[in-house]
């Protein structure tokens, strides 16, 4: 139980939870309780601490200082009861009875998630020890460098969350961690230009001129040098025009200084959810339906880019959903609403500017409720063929939209996709109920078949057997959904998928090339294809289509961390691939194997052995000793989904776990 609170972050500050603050008097009895507490548990020898604190004085009076500032520490403490311990050797703080910031703000910080980021950066208000006075140069020595490591973590993790927060559209929150990052190291010229791109993205021309001009006069006036080569050229680029001007696309890729580029000029498309205006209550799951079938088919145009199903729904929650997508970039919005009257319905769906607010296009599709299925393929295949030629004016692909022979059918794929997009184990199970019921309803469907290949690699065991077993299973099953729609891209990159598993990556090549003309602005085929291409030696590639996936849907599922992060590590980018894998460690078991590889390889000792420990750990629980053995360890079963092309990019996978005690 926490019987003291101790931080050490902005100076030395002690709280009861009961009680409240507590004050200390002096000098060196804070400075004594915060050497302690900057590693709760640590023995540190007695005469160590005088040399620290009184380095000047001979060992007798060194020795009645320090009993005198332990007794005056016990006092307030709780006395021999309070969890400061002592013996005739040592003294040492109990971390079982005290709380220090820094020790969870360092935890919080390595994990990486967006909720520990978050709390690290508010824990981190200030220097370690910043109110610290009257310091011995011993203590000094022992001070200064640890506050410029923790400030180094600080900027780690302040940049590490301004990134997330951008990755998620949250343009004002990383605005925010971006000034914050400031207040630590105001020369950072990363982060300065990374404002200045997210001005430029947002059309604030003058404000982006106006952080360079800030820039230059503090860089002048303190160190006396310029800015650097990309800061410069940023700010050609903003004096050509002044003021406010017309937003860019937004891309996060670019604002973090990851592409030449702003964007590759394609319309970005929001579908917001259709509304359900019948009194009764009466449509169920039309409108939701309806909304995934336009998202899914505006995504099959090459000229489109269509936020993800994720952040259309989330939007739809949004009071106030405006600011948001003028923050994502989406230049157009699509609504809609569902009504029905007796048997008849009525579907109504307009077309709006973003930046003017003007009405583009609105249309009223009606129909019976009593042929609800064709209704609604109807509907969505109207709506989808009038929609691209308003925006883009120009002549687009058509698509083919898929046949919908059933409606429980339908429903029972949509339930399935949803539980796929859960980070637990269980829910895989769901999904491949869910698929194989609609299977049940509609064995033509290619939905359910493309579905139910994907959820059979997601919920199956975990033996070589095993492995083989399903992967032939789910063949079956893409192979079906490909005859009986060709023109669905799942059934291709899920076949591209399973091909590579069997090394037969010229076949899948072909059916991942097929997936992408098929679905260029999709963020699953985006995610999945560009993580095979990186299994095939194209990790360039895989991380381009990673980041347009995680651009389109900012509200990004736990597999697209995985994809991006797994991508960056066959390209050697560790810390990157680090940063993208912390936020989904357990989604499946693979995952901290990947992640004890790349700290590895990043020089995070600690932090690989910590996730070649759970690894482990997760595979004796699963498979136990023996079957673990069998398999050849922990390397042995990691190499079993591992389908890299090139034995080059293998060896450096299995490197990586060696390095990080897996071996």
């Amino acid at each position: 139980m926490t019987e003291l609170e101790i931080a050490l972050l902005g100076g030395l500050r002690l709280r009861h939870p009961d009680r409240g603050p507590i004050k200390l008097a002096g000098e060196k009895g804070p400075q004594l309780l915060a050497r302690l507490a900057f590693h709760p548990g640590t023995k540190h020898r007695r005469d160590t601490l005088q040399a620290l604190l009184w380095p000047d004085s001979d060992p007798p009076h060194a020795q009645g200082n320090l009993r005198f500032v332990l007794h005056q520490l016990r006092t307030i403490l709780g006395g021999n009861e309070g969890p400061l311990h002592s013996d005739s050797r040592s003294l040492w703080l109990d971390p079982d009875r005290v709380a220090v910031d820094v020790v969870r703000f360092e935890a919080l910080a390595a994990e990486g998630t967006l909720e520990a980021l978050t709390a690290a950066c508010d824990l981190y208000c200030g220097d370690l020890l910043s109110d610290a006075g009257d310091l011995s140069s011993e203590y000094e020595d022992w001070l200064l460098p640890e506050r410029e490591r923790l400030r180094e973590v600080a900027r780690s993790a302040f940049w590490n969350l301004f990134s997330l927060r951008l990755w998620r559209g949250e343009v004002t929150e990383a605005k925010a961690c971006a000034q914050r990052y400031l207040v630590i190291d105001p020369y950072c010229e990363r982060t300065h230009a990374a404002l200045m791109r997210l001005h430029l993205t947002q059309g604030e021309r003058a404000l982006a001129a106006g952080r360079y001009g800030q820039l230059r006069v503090r860089l002048e006036r303190d160190l006396q040098i310029r800015p650097g080569a990309e800061v410069e050229q940023l700010a050609r680029a903003v004096s050509q025009t002044s003021g406010r001007s017309a937003p860019e696309p937004f891309n996060a890729a670019w604002v973090l200084g990851r592409s030449d580029l702003p964007a590759d000029g394609k319309p970005l498309v929001a579908v917001l959810p259709f509304r359900d205006l019948s009194e009764d209550q009466a449509l169920v799951s039309l409108p939701a339906a309806l909304t995934e079938d336009v998202i899914a088919d505006l995504a099959r145009f090459r000229r489109l880019g269509v936020l993800a199903r994720h952040t259309s729904f989330a939007l739809g929650r949004d009071p106030n959903p405006e600011a948001r997508l003028r923050q994502l970039g989406a230049r157009y919005t699509i609504e809609g609403s569902v009504r029905r009257t007796g048997n008849r319905l009525s579907v109504t769906v307009q077309l709006v500017d973003n930046a003017s607010q003007r009405q583009l296009w609105a249309e009223r599709y009606q129909g019976d409720w009593e042929e609800l299925p064709q209704f609604q393929e109807t509907a969505a295949k109207a709506i989808v063929a009038s929609i691209p030629v308003h925006v883009e004016q120009a002549e687009l692909e058509r698509i083919r939209h898929r046949e919908i022979h059933s409606l429980s059918a339908y429903e029972h794929c949509l339930r399935g996709r949803e539980y796929q997009r859960s980070t637990l184990h269980a829910a895989q199970i769901q999904a491949l109920q869910f698929f194989s019921r609609a299977l049940e309803q509609d064995p033509n469907s290619a939905m359910a078949h493309a579905g139910l290949a994907c959820a059979i690699m997601h919920a199956g065991g975990i033996s070589p057997l095993q492995e083989e077993e399903r992967r032939e299973r789910a063949i079956i099953h893409a192979q079906q959904a490909i005859a009986l729609d060709p023109l669905d891209p799942q059934g291709h990159w899920m076949m591209g998928l399973l091909l590579q598993y069997r090394r037969d990556f010229a076949g899948a090549h072909v059916h991942l090339d097929r997936a992408v003309t098929l679905s260029p602005g999709d963020v699953e085929t985006l995610g999945y294809t560009g993580l095979e291409y990186a299994y095939a030696g194209e990790a360039e590639r895989g991380i381009m289509q990673a980041e347009q996936s995680i651009r389109f849907n900012p509200y990004f599922p736990a597999v697209s961390v995985e994809q991006m992060g797994k991508s960056c590590f066959v390209g050697r980018r560790y810390e990157d691939a680090l940063f993208w894998m912390r936020q989904s460690p357990d989604r499946i078991t693979t995952n901290r194997g990947w992640l004890a590889a790349a700290a590895a390889y990043a020089g995070r000792t600690d932090e690989a052995a910590m996730h070649a420990n759970r690894m482990r750990e997760a595979l004796r629980q699963r498979l136990g000793e023996e079957e673990l053995r069998a398999v050849g360890g922990a390397i042995g079963w990691l190499r079993l989904p591992a389908r890299f092309q090139h034995a080059a990019d293998l060896e450096h996978y299995e490197r990586g776990l060696e390095l990080a005690g897996l071996g």
